[in-house]
């Protein structure tokens, strides 16, 4: 029997005990494993009850543990890593396994069905590793009403019903659990039918839209729709229908068979909850080396936004980021915690959430795939709040987060809301729908909680997909003084209606630095700021815009940015988007930059209608300064690859090299 201030280690195994030491890591005269990680944190609480403080590990031995019930390690457990048994592969599923495949028909077409044997009521379902689709009627394309309830046309005028038009909703098996999906503005919004008049053709919403819903076809706020969960519109590859006790799912490739499928549905929403108190934080808890995954995705919006108590009424979407959804694994006052080189996959919200109350978490190496909303949402108390509710220095580094939002698109690959002294760097973030990496909370120029952070070295590409609207690369909102974004690598960044942008600072942005970032491929500017104060845009590299490539929304009278030492790479789009006043003003400081158009000898730097100012007007209206038209002397800017040759105008103008070698996770 070991002493209880000699353990170092408690080891768990599916063939384990309980009722045992959990001292060795198989069964033998001198103890037993135990059989579940509850058993070892119960026993790792006794320990700390007592007084016995060394640092411990949970070992875990080979296998999959079916995890039916949250795992809470709250503040009387502190100081343990939990992790495999030497080289042991383990993985953590937050549901079941579906066994017992056959071939069958279901309305008609071929497919693989299995007895549920159990609850039938989830959303989610996960097969060889990937998320299996929602039925979609119709099957290409969009649904338009002929009306709506609400036609007062203000952002949050949502409505609570609209009138089909004919034809549209037909009378469908199980309309009950068919849901109805649209994308607009920055959001998509999600609800079940809660019912709906043949005569009429008026369908009532079970939560009510988030917004405006009444705009014509393919304006921003005009409801296009599609149904999901349709019985009737089971046909495709890779989709699945739960009815009658049964799942039934057609396999996405012939490599799906009876023995070959391994196919999951979630039990639980979260795998992880590390929680203490505001007084008596968790602390020094580890979780690493493991594989996770298969959480439910079933989220709803509360509450009125930006209101202090904002009631019970759930509506159909989030006002922005899917900001109120919770995570698989969820830190909340908690101090030195890690989460080190661990995979979530197929889970069904946010990956990570780190809370109110926390500082210095550290993700790092985590591989983040296939979630239904972001990766990591950190959350600390608003300005002016009960300092233990303050969350600052956190890290994540060296994660990749791709293909995420697949069930709400308005997800952010890292968002960070009230939180300060954080640093990102080093991820790769990509295929998602919406932002890469938000940061702050606060519209316009009101104390913000949010300054001091840093976005740095990470690889963000492929968002939006034409989805949503108003998006960035790298959004910022709000004074921010000291966050700085730095040597990152955006691109291929594709908006709906507007808003396609590589670094956008939002509403009221004020006194950040923005410098040696390469971006290149968005569907509107590569730089977009609505408005703000003084931030500084140095030494970074536009290329290639689908709009202009600069651009300032708000004419105000204060200096607005210092645009300067960027190289701006046209390919037939004029340089800015800024206004006469701006221009007049001087509230756009631009200088030392270098601009080449590849269409044009003499490129446009702003069109005001059949006007077309050229940089020789600018100077003489004195917006710009030492600055020059000129090929930089990219290597391969066809293929991407922007760096300067020897002999480059930029350089003898001092633009600095921008080092890509390091961007993106490290090994």
């Amino acid at each position: 029997m070991i002493a209880f201030n000699e353990i170092t280690s408690l080891y768990v195994s599916q063939t384990g005990c309980d009722n045992q030491s959990g001292s060795e890591p198989v069964s033998c005269s001198t103890g037993a494993p135990f059989s579940s990680i509850e058993a070892a944190l119960s026993y790792v609480r006794e320990l700390r009850r007592i007084g016995v403080g060394q640092p411990i590990s949970i070992r875990l031995a080979a296998g999959e543990y079916p995890i039916s019930r949250t795992i809470v390690i709250d503040q009387d457990v502190t100081g343990i890593t939990i992790e495999p048994d030497g080289d042991a592969k383990v993985k953590l599923i937050g549901g079941r396994r579906i066994e017992g495949f056959r071939w069958d028909e279901y309305r008609g077409v071929k497919c693989l069905s299995a007895d549920l044997g159990g609850e039938c009521d989830f959303t989610d379902f996960y097969v060889n590793g990937e998320r299996a689709k929602l039925t979609r009627y119709p099957a290409e394309g969009y649904l338009y009403p002929d009306d709506v309830e609400n036609h007062e046309g203000q952002l949050f005028s949502g409505s609570r019903w609209f009138i089909a038009q004919e034809g549209d909703i037909k009378d469908f098996a199980n309309i009950e659990r068919v849901q109805i999906s649209f994308c607009h503005y920055w959001i998509d919004e999600h609800t079940p039918i809660r019912s709906y008049d043949p005569e009429t053709r008026r369908v009532t919403f079970e939560y009510p839209s988030r917004f405006n819903i009444a705009g014509g076809k393919g304006t921003s706020s005009g409801l296009e729709y599609y149904l999901e969960n349709v019985a009737e519109a089971f046909a495709n590859p890779g989709e699945w229908y739960a009815d009658g006790g049964k799942i039934y799912y057609i396999p996405r490739d012939e490599s799906i068979t009876p023995e070959t499928i391994e196919a999951y549905v979630p039990s639980i929403h979260k795998l992880f909850d590390i929680h203490g108190t505001p007084d008596h934080k968790v602390k020094n808890i580890r979780l690493r080396n493991l594989d996770m995954g298969v959480t439910r995705g079933e989220y709803g919006s509360i509450g009125v936004f930006g209101v202090s108590d904002p009631g019970t009424v759930r509506y159909a979407s989030d006002a922005q980021a899917v900001s109120q959804a919770d995570g698989s694994l969820s830190f909340n006052h908690a101090s030195g915690c890690s989460v080190e080189n661990c995979s979530l996959t197929n889970f069904g919200v946010h990956g990570v959430v780190i809370g109110p109350g926390c500082r210095n978490i550290r993700l790092s190496h985590m591989k983040m795939i296939d979630g239904g909303a972001g990766g990591v949402k950190i959350i600390g108390g608003a300005y002016g709040c009960d300092p233990r509710e303050e969350t600052f220095g956190n890290t994540v580094e060296d994660c990749t987060i791709l293909h995420c939002g697949r069930r709400y698109f308005a997800a952010c690959g890292v968002l960070l809301i009230h939180t300060c002294e954080n640093t990102i760097a080093h991820n790769e973030i990509g295929y998602l729908y919406y932002t890469g990496v938000s940061v702050g909370w606060v519209w316009g120029y009101a104390p913000n909680q949010s300054h001091d952070n840093l976005i740095t070295k990470n690889h963000i590409h492929h968002l939006g997909d034409g989805m949503l609207s108003d998006m960035g690369g790298v959004y910022l909102l709000g004074l921010q003084p000291g966050t700085v974004v730095s040597n990152n690598v955006i691109h291929d960044v594709t908006s709906k209606n507007y808003g396609g942008w590589a670094l956008y600072t939002d509403e009221g942005s004020s006194y950040m630095t923005l410098e040696n970032n390469i971006c290149w491929n968005t569907s509107d500017n590569s730089y977009h700021q609505h408005y703000g104060s003084m931030n500084t845009v140095r030494n970074n590299i536009f290329a290639f815009s689908g709009g202009q490539m600069m651009r300032v929304s708000r004419t105000e009278t204060h200096l607005s940015i210092i645009f300067e030492n960027n190289i701006v790479y046209s390919d037939g789009a004029p340089m800015f988007d800024i206004s006469r006043a701006q221009i007049n003003q001087k509230t756009v400081s631009s200088k030392r930059n270098l601009y080449f158009d590849t269409s044009r000898e003499d490129p446009v730097m702003r069109q005001f209608g059949e006007e077309a100012l050229t940089l020789t007007d600018l100077q003489a209206r004195g917006l710009e300064h030492a600055s020059k038209i000129a090929d930089p002397m990219f290597r391969d800017p066809v293929n991407h690859d922007f760096t300067l040759l020897p002999g480059s105008p930029a350089l003898a103008m001092g633009f600095r090299p921008i080092d890509v070698s390091d961007v993106g996770p490290r090994a």
